[in-house]
């Protein structure tokens, strides 16, 4: 059965078993709650993925050992050595109320002191990353997708196994031998890990007097004990391993990427439930031990290979146990003309009943269409899910360093304006004519600086995580970013779009449509930062020009050139190294560090200030309410090529469930979606509570917002990133 009511009736023959494991989900979640405190305290704010991570004990003083003079460490030695010995500072972990054991309190790339390997030299680069503010993507790790289901088929101990065969065939230099060494440690440490783990929970199960926790902490046992070594053979040892897989991938170097859980998981759910093993309520509780163990980025439904629905009974009992845990979450729902509709209408439901910004939701149609145009099939294409903050990829098969790579649109202009400026004769048809060169040459920085990354990356930072669960790595002796995987497809991202478009829309309108100003006016207004009397006349000419967002505006019409130009130029770049490269629309945090490179800017913008969120229109753009009208400008300026570029919508919650808002929103992101959107991000929030949190954060410790692609506690927010979100939501409201 694949609807909710199944879900429903299979709890009320198990009431009992419901409500005990509905009691201990409830305390994982109070657990997590004092944790997200305990981790404010120990680390100070955190303005990235919540993790699930614990703080450290008060003692823990762990540092790595380096293997450069300059006190950091490199390469495949150095990494997997330090990997070790930082999981073995690491008290095992075993809650004797959760379904699933393990827990991490560092990530070992974040004790790098440097990004970059001294020894690598790209001093070429720095004049014009420094110049356009580009975010490369040198030193970056993880950002691609491995696929779980390798080691589910294999097991810890079989990927070992895997590791040596191949040793055998490939070790013939000082190269592969390191990557193969290197390799087995890092397996070989996680087993050490979890075998660990398992000596924990036995402790505990000697102490435990509870009969219902002793029989628990027995099937939390006989599973890590399975995975020590051996693959997966029922949901709940599945479940394990998978819950590993989260934690030894974040613990090395912040990977977040999760996959198709409803398709991972439900072999051995159907197999279990139809053996009589478990029912319902045991799977409600095993998935919610895997959606506690990390904040990974899973997505639901979408077509498979043959474009048919992937939803399944998993896929609400997934739905299901993220209702019943209500934390921080990144699910994903994909949208496509088979899904059930009852599925997607059950997710905004919980947009609605928590509040918590979970789940989102993707559209196939421009996804796959879009990603066929770099070269590949359909069915290919279908095999990109949503495993990342804004982004896609095929797990195990592509290298995609997806949110890596981010050209700051606004500074492009800023160049470009500059420059123009200096001209006897400054028109908009110069000022474009610059922006395109400008453009040119900060696209030119981030192709040569990703065939770099590609050359020296293993080096650096290797995927000795990732690699194990990629086609090709562990096969041919070579890392990740070593030209081993099928596609090389990298993401670049423009942000900014729409303070470039805004600014143009301005003086066009106000220069040479209405001659209300000069450019010798405008220059001295921005130069002055709209300070004097005469310059806060002009900002005020420039807020209220036609704006991205609005319909049929001057604002509109410019980012839909920028996109055009800006993807055009990103697919014909070229890479030495053999990438292609995709385009999308994303800011991330560079909301707030991209605007503090840029300077006053002709849409009336003040410098410093944050440039715009993602694909959004800059806030206070739109009126009110006119989701529609936001929705078909960013639908308008969508890049095309498979990458996303978000909606982030948001929402006032007097838009109620009784007063039909569940399905106005529904229709609202099916219609966004159908016509092109990638993806949709959606806050329903009250803008006095979100006010009040601001003022006092400790006060609301259990609220969740969508920061951008990822979802976070408000109070681990910085007051910078609350700022933000709170400017978004007071402006949508």
């Amino acid at each position: 059965m694949n609807t909710a009511e199944s879900v429903v009736e299979s709890a009320i023959k198990g009431i009992d078993k419901k409500t005990l494991y509905t009691g201990w989900i409830n305390r994982l979640r109070e657990d997590k709650i004092l944790e997200t405190k305990k981790k404010l305290e120990y680390d100070g704010f955190t303005d990235e993925d919540d993790y699930h991570i614990l703080a450290p004990p008060k003692s823990y003083n762990w540092k790595p050992a380096p293997t450069h003079e300059n006190g950091d460490f490199y390469g495949y030695r150095g990494w997997a050595q330090n990997f070790l010995d930082m999981t073995r500072s690491f008290p095992p972990v075993a809650v004797p109320y959760s379904s699933m054991a393990g827990n991490f309190h560092r990530v070992l790339s974040k004790f790098r002191k440097t990004r970059c390997h001294p020894d690598y030299d790209f001093s070429e680069f720095i004049p014009a990353i420094e110049r356009y503010d580009i975010d490369h993507c040198i030193g970056q790790s993880s950002h691609f997708s491995g696929d779980v289901e390798i080691g589910l088929k294999l097991g810890w101990g079989g990927l070992r196994e895997k590791v040596r065969k191949y040793a055998g065939l490939n070790d013939h230099d000082e190269e592969s031998h390191e990557f193969y060494s290197a390799e087995e440690i890092f397996v070989e440490t996680v087993i050490e890990w979890i075998r660990r783990t398992s000596d924990e929970i036995e402790r505990k199960l000697r102490r435990e007097q509870d009969p219902e926790l002793r029989e628990n902490l027995e099937g939390m046992l006989a599973a890590n004990r399975q995975i020590e070594t051996g693959a997966p053979r029922t949901m709940r040892e599945a479940c394990q391993f998978i819950c590993w897989y989260n934690i030894a991938g974040r613990a090395y170097n912040r990977d977040g990427c999760g996959g198709q859980l409803d398709q991972i998981i439900s072999p051995y759910y159907f197999r279990d439930r139809d053996a009589g093993l478990i029912d319902d309520e045991d799977a409600v509780f095993y998935i919610a031990g895997v959606l506690m163990s990390d904040t990974k980025y899973y997505q639901l439904g979408g077509p498979d290979k043959n474009g048919d629905d992937m939803v399944n009974h998993v896929s609400w009992l997934i739905l299901e146990a993220a209702d019943r845990l209500d934390v921080t979450a990144n699910l994903t729902i994909r949208w496509h003309d088979k899904m059930d509709p009852a599925f997607f209408h059950r997710g905004v439901e919980l947009l609605f009943k928590h509040k918590n910004a979970w789940p989102r939701f993707s559209g196939d149609n421009s996804l796959v269409s879009g990603y066929v145009k770099n070269g590949v099939s359909v069915e290919t294409a279908r095999k990109r899910i949503a495993v990342g903050c804004n982004w896609m990829a095929i797990p195990g098969l592509e290298y995609c360093q997806n949110d890596s790579i981010k050209i700051n649109l606004a500074k492009i202009f800023e160049a470009a304006f500059d420059e123009t400026v200096q001209r006897e004769d400054p028109s908009i048809t110069l000022l474009w004519e610059s922006f395109v060169r400008h453009l040119d040459s900060a696209l030119e920085t981030a192709f040569k600086t990703t065939d770099f990354q590609l050359r020296t990356s293993r080096y650096n930072c290797p995927e000795l995580f990732l690699n194990l669960f990629c086609y090709g790595p562990v096969e041919k002796g070579r890392d990740a970013s070593d030209h081993c995987l099928d596609l090389y497809t990298i993401g670049i991202d423009g942000a900014g779009i729409a303070v470039a478009a805004d600014s143009f829309a301005a003086l066009e309108q106000r220069i040479e449509k209405e001659h209300r100003l000069t450019w010798l006016q405008a220059l001295n207004a921005l130069r002055c930062d709209y300070s004097s009397p005469a310059s806060r006349y002009i900002r005020k000419l420039f807020e209220t020009s036609e704006k991205f967002g609005q319909y049929n505006s001057l604002g509109l019409k410019w980012a839909k050139k920028i996109s055009q130009t800006f993807t055009e130029k990103v697919a014909a770049g070229h890479s030495g190294e053999g990438a292609k490269f995709v385009p999308g629309l994303f800011s991330w945090s560079k909301t707030i560090t991209f605007g503090e490179k840029v300077g006053a800017t002709p849409d009336g913008r003040q410098a410093g200030k944050p440039i715009n969120h993602g694909a959004n229109p800059m806030p206070g753009a739109v009126k009110n309410g006119e989701m529609t009208t936001m929705s078909e400008a960013i639908v308008a300026v969508q890049c095309g090529r498979g990458n996303t570029a978000p909606f982030q919508m948001e929402l006032d919650p007097g838009i109620t469930a009784m007063e039909g808002g569940i399905e106005k929103v529904e229709s609202l992101l099916k219609t966004h979606l159908d016509r092109g959107g990638t993806l949709a991000n959606v806050n329903i929030m009250d803008a006095e509570k979100i006010r009040a949190a601001h003022r006092s954060p400790e006060l609301f410790p259990d609220l969740v917002v969508r920061v951008t692609g990822f979802t976070a506690y408000f109070i681990s927010l910085s007051p910078e990133f609350r700022q933000l979100v709170v400017d978004r939501i007071m402006e949508a409201q």
